[in-house]
């Protein structure tokens, strides 16, 4: 069985500084994980929408039932896709993991958008799924966890660079 995160809040910014701080997140202090992140393709298409897609490398902490078959840190090779619509005021994101899939696929839906002048909105799914016969459950269940009690620093980062930008402005 899928394991599945959705939270839904809302950041006391307008969508332009918000969609910014995503675009410029890292790094920050909160996100020590992630080791290096690079731009692999951006275009502007017929719409005016703006297409990113971008390839990080991030580290972890393995549960202790797993690491005598993949050590105790695990790089993983992220992938994500960023739209945004600047007429709707709306960012569209997926990522996911493209290494270590037997062992644990993430995949993560956010849509930022535009909730009312100085407030943006934030959605956002994620999948947990596991193909590693006679630990699928428990590595889901894990990896879900794990997610659900990061998710602060993960808002913490981002307004963190949201603040750090509003200080660049004045």
């Amino acid at each position: 069985m899928v394991q599945v995160f959705k939270n839904n809040f809302n950041y006391d910014h307008d969508f332009k500084v918000v969609s910014l701080a995503y675009l410029n997140r890292y790094p920050n202090p909160y996100a020590k994980h992630v080791l290096s992140i690079d731009t692999i393709e951006n275009f502007i298409d017929n719409d005016g929408n703006l297409h990113i897609t971008k390839l990080m490398v991030k580290t972890g902490r393995l549960p202790s039932f797993i690491k005598p078959f993949l050590g105790s840190n695990l790089n993983s090779w992220i992938i994500e896709k960023t739209i945004i619509n600047p007429h709707t005021s709306k960012l569209v994101t997926y990522s996911a993991n493209i290494d270590h899939r037997r062992f644990i696929k993430v995949e993560e839906y956010i849509t930022y958008r535009k909730l009312s002048d100085g407030v943006t909105n934030v959605n956002n799914k994620v999948l947990f799924s596991s193909n590693f016969i006679g630990f699928k459950q428990r590595i889901e269940e894990w990896s879900r966890n794990k997610f659900t009690s990061n998710i602060e620093k993960s808002k913490d980062g981002l307004s963190y660079v949201m603040n750090e930008l509003k200080k660049l402005k004045t």
